[in-house]
């Protein structure tokens, strides 16, 4: 016990400090005066993790640069995504890696393909299982679904399919892996605007399949992201921060519109107070897709802001 190490006992029963002997409650009562309550308690977890997602990284980024410019920046997690990171060779070496970065944690894994195509749901069934494989290996408990391609003839069919995959895959991913699903709505794609969210939120099981929004993606599909949040702040399991221009809608033009935090017009302290309200605990992924300047330096500045605009009001 920490009370022995600062004040050995001379027998097993009674500490002598400045001349006076003590029994354990004595001593108990002291350190607990004295503040040293807390070395005995482990830290608390904090309600809010912070990490970065691969996106940012372009061109021939590998995983030594990718979680040392992670640490440097003061972020926790990452956050693969469909790509060369999701193979059996990139995970293992990631597993290697992390013994030397032991503040990193993988946050969740986005992942996507045409769920909303009933023929390829056994083959997306079995590559998803592999993905699930992954997160479990690393302690991590949210799998991120990306939507598919917008182009389909009837959209309600194309969106009640998908719901029927998502959900039941939701289902095993909770009950085998103690993962817990989400769909990360995205301009340009099949769940993009509030009435496709909307849609697939009602056509599933919030027990099993649930909502990551990403701020700018929701804002550049024509929706309002506080208006989101506040909707679906009980369904809301996993979140993307990112800023966008204030003008900026659709999808052209996109990288040169989507910014560090609070450099768009994303009102990232009212999203805030609406987590803290329903008290979410889990992780915000900072997603930038196009780093001003590196990766690294884009990290820090992101961090800045959470740290002296955002922690303050819920961390």
């Amino acid at each position: 016990m920490i009370f022995r190490r600062l004040f050995p006992p001379q027998d097993k029963s009674v500490t002598v400090m400045d001349g006076r002997e003590w029994d354990r409650r004595g001593l108990m009562r002291f350190a607990v005066g004295a503040g040293l309550s807390s070395f005995c308690a482990p830290a608390a977890e904090p309600n809010i993790r912070w990490g970065l997602g691969l996106v940012t990284w372009r061109g021939n980024s590998e995983w030594p640069e990718i979680l040392a410019d992670v640490e440097a920046a003061g972020f926790s997690g990452v956050e693969p995504f469909s790509g060369k990171f999701l193979n059996d060779h990139a995970m293992a070496q990631l597993g290697e890696l992390l013994q030397m970065h032991k503040t990193i944690r993988m946050c969740s894994i986005y992942w996507n393909g045409p769920f909303h195509e009933p023929a390829q749901h056994d083959r997306l069934w079995e590559q998803g299982r592999k993905v699930l494989g992954y997160l479990k290996r690393f302690g991590a408990d949210r799998f991120t679904f990306g939507p598919p391609r917008p182009d389909v003839e009837d959209e309600k069919i194309a969106i009640s399919n998908a719901a029927k995959f998502v959900n039941d895959f939701g289902r095993m991913a909770l009950e085998e892996y103690q993962v817990r699903t989400d769909i990360h709505p995205h301009v340009g794609s099949l769940i993009e605007n509030p009435r496709q969210i909307d849609m697939l939120m009602d056509l599933t099981d919030s027990k099993y399949f649930n909502l990551a929004p990403d701020t700018a993606q929701v804002w550049m599909g024509g929706g309002d992201p506080v208006a989101l949040f506040q909707k679906y702040k009980h369904r809301i399991i996993y979140i993307h921060y990112k800023d966008v221009r204030a003008y900026y809608r659709g999808l052209g033009d996109y990288m040169n519109n989507v910014v560090e935090l609070g450099r768009g017009v994303i009102d990232f302290p009212t999203l805030h107070r609406i987590l803290k309200s329903v008290s979410y605990k889990g992780w915000i992924t900072i997603d930038l897709d196009n780093a001003r300047s590196s990766p690294r330096d884009s990290g820090r500045i992101q961090k800045e802001y959470i740290d002296r605009i955002l922690a303050p009001i819920y961390s």
